[in-house]
């Protein structure tokens, strides 16, 4: 992977955490504050923050501006009904962004960032079985 394409990648995702982080403030409401579901969806959220700072801190390692924009997946988010199909989307969007995790690390050389998307990889993992404990 070249530094631009991996530019292109840091960002690409970075748009993607930030839509998924922004839709889980959007789903908190739909569950009593502070119950189980809601303090389950907060942690989640709180890894997606977590994440869009950690991709914001290696662009700034590399001197390059980073995506101040959110991804589409949170339109698409906010637009299903229901609290259950919302975290159902939000499962299948947690497992595109591991998809897209597993298809760049044997193409990034870079082993910070490689580092950072294996650790993303395995919150996202946790993220999907503590959302699918939710739908139980």
């Amino acid at each position: 992977m070249t530094d631009a394409e991996l530019v292109d990648f840091l960002n690409r995702m970075l748009e993607a955490e930030r839509a998924g982080a922004k839709a889980l403030v959007v789903f908190m409401d739909d569950w009593p504050r502070h119950g189980p579901e809601w303090q389950t969806l907060r942690k989640v959220h709180e890894d997606e923050a977590h994440n869009c700072a950690l991709i914001g801190e290696q662009l700034k390692r590399r001197g390059r501006d980073y995506s101040h924009a959110t991804g589409e997946f949170y339109g698409k988010a906010t637009a299903v009904k229901g609290p259950r199909e919302r975290i159902s989307f939000l499962v299948k969007g947690l497992r595109w962004a591991m998809r897209e995790f597993e298809q760049a690390l044997p193409r990034i050389q870079d082993s910070a960032v490689h580092d950072l998307f294996q650790g993303m990889r395995e919150r996202h993992q946790r993220s999907c079985t503590a959302c699918e404990s939710v739908l139980r």
